[in-house]
């Protein structure tokens, strides 16, 4: 059975227009930073995250993954259901989005052991994000946020329009964001002022925003894998969006290193283009400064990517 959560095949012309160009090909207008041709780098601690965390969540492969300066340190095996988006707090506590076990699992700084297992109320998570030692996430159908040690959802919030869960954020000013699928098919990030009350469907017009992040100055991050302008894109606050780091081939899910100084997006590649892998992109320069690929595959492609220990 597959899993309802991992990123779906754009359509046939999609994948057409993807073969024809090739993997890390000029997918964005002119002005917009292209990592594809350089990103062979191998990332290191001076400056740079910790660790990097990936899992992988196909019925052949279930596991999480931890690099330490690009090396592969640890496999998680233990406690996995089907695990989807990942995140890490700023202490480095990893946290993963199981759909199959319907719960938030919590682990050390490394994974090195389950600390907690946090009950996502019988919804299915897709991903999940991290403010101090809130939680917000994305859902199947609905958005769940759990205040300091809760170990059920402290609230539900909720948006008719709501189809299909794809990212999750926090804002610095502790909003929370919910990336989904409405129900016309159309991408959709909504906006809940203190991770409460009714959504505010934010005006975006550029790409498909999948997975979703914010850095230090509230400007929203997202991928976007469902036009021929794949790649990231970076908004002024939340509108005036543009596609900012391309190359990619089907980007995922995105979450900033401590201090937002790098971004780190996952690629799950396709089978025509063997590179699926984790990107590290210096914010300041636009630089890739690290790619892991070792562990990986495009058969079982990363559900997610997070650096330990994250930004908020």
């Amino acid at each position: 059975m597959s899993n309802p959560l991992r990123w779906q095949s754009p359509g046939a012309a999609a994948i057409a227009f993807l073969v024809l160009a090739g993997c890390g090909a000029q997918l964005a207008p002119a002005g917009t930073r292209d990592f594809g041709s350089a990103a062979t780098a191998s990332p290191t601690k001076k400056g740079k995250a910790a660790y990097a965390y990936t899992c992988q969540g196909s019925p052949s492969l279930t596991d999480c993954l931890v690099y330490e300066a690009g090396k592969l340190v640890r496999k998680v095996t233990k406690d996995l259901t089907v695990p989807a988006g990942v995140v890490a707090g700023k202490s480095g506590t990893l946290y993963v989005a199981d759909g199959g076990a319907k719960d938030i699992l919590e682990f050390s700084a490394g994974a090195e052991k389950l600390t907690a297992t946090i009950s996502d109320g019988r919804n299915v998570p897709a991903d999940v994000a991290v403010y101090g030692d809130e939680l917000a996430v994305s859902n199947a159908t609905t958005m769940t946020f759990f205040a300091k040690g809760a170990k059920s959802p402290t609230r539900t919030l909720k948006d008719s329009k709501a189809k299909k869960g794809t990212g999750a954020a926090f804002d610095t000013s502790e909003n929370c964001y919910w990336a989904f699928v409405n129900t016309s098919s159309k991408a959709q990030v909504d906006e809940f002022k203190a991770c409460t009350g009714s959504p505010h469907a934010l005006t975006i017009t550029a790409g498909a925003p999948y997975g979703i992040a914010f850095d230090g100055r509230n400007n929203l991050y997202y991928t976007s894998y469902e036009s021929a302008a794949n790649g990231v894109y970076v908004c002024s606050g939340t509108s005036s969006c543009t596609l900012t780091y391309k190359g990619f081939i089907a980007p995922q899910y995105l979450n900033f290193t401590s201090g937002f100084k790098d971004v780190w997006v996952d690629d799950t590649g396709n089978y025509q283009c063997y590179c699926t892998g984790l990107y590290e992109i210096d914010v300041s320069t636009g630089k890739t400064v690290g790619t892991i690929t070792n562990g990986l595959s495009n058969f079982d492609p990363p559900t997610g990517v997070a650096a330990g220990p994250g930004s908020l």
